[in-house]
């Protein structure tokens, strides 16, 4: 059985996974009569290696952004894995999903169906002279009787990554313009632990000076997005006083918009994270939201490096 393992990859993270070019056997020999069919897909992308890499790892915004996930109960997450229950839309049954970080931006993704079917994902984050991009290879495997119904899921699973691959784009677009404008991210080296820890994962970049806004015009209850160096926050008129949320989620990054106020608190629409809001008055105490220190002062709002007067 050692021969299955890549003993490279036992040396280098203290634990084994199984060796590609051995899984068709180590498959042949667990399903009697088997029948395993091959896919194939390839998706472009404009992210970064490592924000492909996160965006795999990051389980959590599975049911915010992608309708055909419904719920998952994490059983198991380790730096280089993760093992669910994961029930798909409405219906009502559940399937295991296990995630490997087997290799440098590579994963394995086994799921079973109903202990009749197998599906081995290989995917990898790839990056060449043309850019990156999200390649995927499966095998599908069952007893050679189930082969009717491997045409089927190999379809449905050309048309989930497209899907999925699709409406990941708006996380992965909004960390190419970010990192554009100097932010860095706690998860840049990242593995599922700390793509699945929920806390002020970003970085932001540092304010080039003291800047001043005018929010006199600023009416009763209106909410307004504001961009100042390179931050964002939303503004809400309160008597004479203001409410502020970041509008950029501190957690992964995602843009913010007067859509998302709920009350008196913000929800994340990548993880469905809230965030409450931050009193300023005329003359009142400084507030901290994206890195930077808020004052009110009459109807100018001053912004500066935190802990500076």
């Amino acid at each position: 059985m050692r021969s299955f393992f890549d003993p490279a990859l036992v040396e280098r993270w203290g634990v084994a996974f199984i060796r590609e070019d051995k899984i068709d056997e180590a498959l042949g020999r667990l399903i009697p009569n088997v029948r395993i069919t091959k896919g194939h897909y390839k998706y472009p992308a404009r992210a970064e290696q490592r924000d492909l890499v996160w965006n795999h790892m990051d389980q959590n915004h599975r049911p915010h952004i992608h309708r055909t996930y419904g719920d998952a109960m994490r059983l198991h997450i380790g730096a280089e894995s993760a093992f669910s229950l994961t029930r798909f839309g409405n219906w009502p049954f559940v399937v295991p999903v296990f995630d490997a970080y087997y290799k440098d931006n590579g994963f394995y993704q086994v799921v079973c169906l109903f202990g009749l079917v197998v599906i081995v994902n290989f995917i990898e984050a790839r990056s060449t002279e043309q850019g990156t991009h999200m390649e995927i290879d499966w095998a599908i495997a069952s007893h050679r009787l189930l082969r009717f119904l491997h045409p089927m899921l190999d379809r449905r699973l050309q048309r989930l990554n497209d899907v999925q691959n699709a409406e990941d784009e708006v996380m992965r677009e909004q960390r190419v313009a970010l990192r554009a404008s100097g932010y860095r991210f706690v998860t840049d080296r990242p593995d599922f632990v700390n793509s699945n820890a929920i806390g002020n994962n970003v970085v932001y970049p540092p304010l080039t000076d003291a800047h001043s806004l005018s929010v006199g015009d600023l009416r009763e209850g209106e909410v307004r997005r504001v961009e100042i160096d390179r931050r964002a926050y939303l503004l809400r008129r309160a008597g004479d006083g203001l409410h502020v949320w970041p509008a950029i989620c501190p957690h992964e990054g995602a843009v913010i918009g007067p859509e998302h106020v709920k009350g008196n608190s913000i929800k994340c629409p990548w993880h469905g994270l809230e965030f409450g809001l931050r009193p300023l008055r005329p003359g009142g105490a400084p507030v901290t939201v994206c890195g930077a220190s808020l004052t009110l002062d009459g109807t100018t709002l001053l912004i500066c490096t935190a802990g500076t007067p």
